[in-house]
């Protein structure tokens, strides 16, 4: 019995992780409330996870809505969405943000975006799946990176992984090395994560 409830009690902390994906959801946004709270078509009010701009009154309010209106609306993004609660106290869909590429793709996080710009302050909110360390480290992609880069590896490592990867997620910018195909990386000496198996 206690084997059941332990096996149950893993499932329950593993589940979120094995769903969280760069494109849970994707749409345009369609409005923009504040820095850190937007509207997404097919979704509602999306609320950034883990970062927190100024409110609207406050000293540099004005100026983080400016820069979300001007990097997120109507464009498209893609949502790796909170599975945890899903919703906060106020009813918005709590969300990692991505602009999309040209390809449709997910590229830039905004979440860390808006806190590379200084509009928005890094938090650790502990009522969400979310770690922003995780997501903080993902390696940025341009166009050209994600029509062309397919895989990346780490100068630390000798494994290459599909960007999406859980493991390729901690690799800190610094040290990614990108990959064409898996030709490629095989000949810099890099062999297939095993979590996710990369062809």
């Amino acid at each position: 019995m206690k084997r059941i409830a332990l096996l149950i009690a893993a499932l329950l902390i593993v589940m979120p992780l094995l769903q969280a994906s760069p494109d849970e959801a994707r749409g345009t946004v369609t409005d923009v409330i504040d820095g850190d709270t937007i509207i997404v078509s097919g979704v509602g009010t999306v609320r950034l996870a883990d970062v927190n701009s100024p409110e609207l009154k406050a000293e540099g309010g004005p100026e983080a809505k400016n820069f979300t209106r001007e990097m997120l609306l109507g464009k498209q993004v893609t949502l790796d969405l909170d599975s945890l609660v899903v919703q906060d106290k106020y009813g918005r869909n709590v969300a990692v943000v991505y602009l999309c590429n040209a390809n449709g793709s997910a590229g830039d996080n905004f979440n860390r975006l808006i806190v590379d710009a200084k509009h928005a302050e890094l938090k650790d909110y502990n009522d969400n799946e979310f770690d922003p360390t995780l997501w903080w480290s993902e390696p940025k992609q341009t166009d050209t990176e994600s029509s062309e880069k397919k895989y990346v590896g780490s100068k630390e490592s000798n494994k290459y992984h599909y960007p999406e990867c859980r493991w390729a997620k901690k690799i800190l910018p610094e040290n990614a090395i990108w990959f064409s195909s898996s030709e490629d990386a095989r000949s810099k000496g890099y062999v297939p994560c095993g979590v996710c198996h990369p062809l």
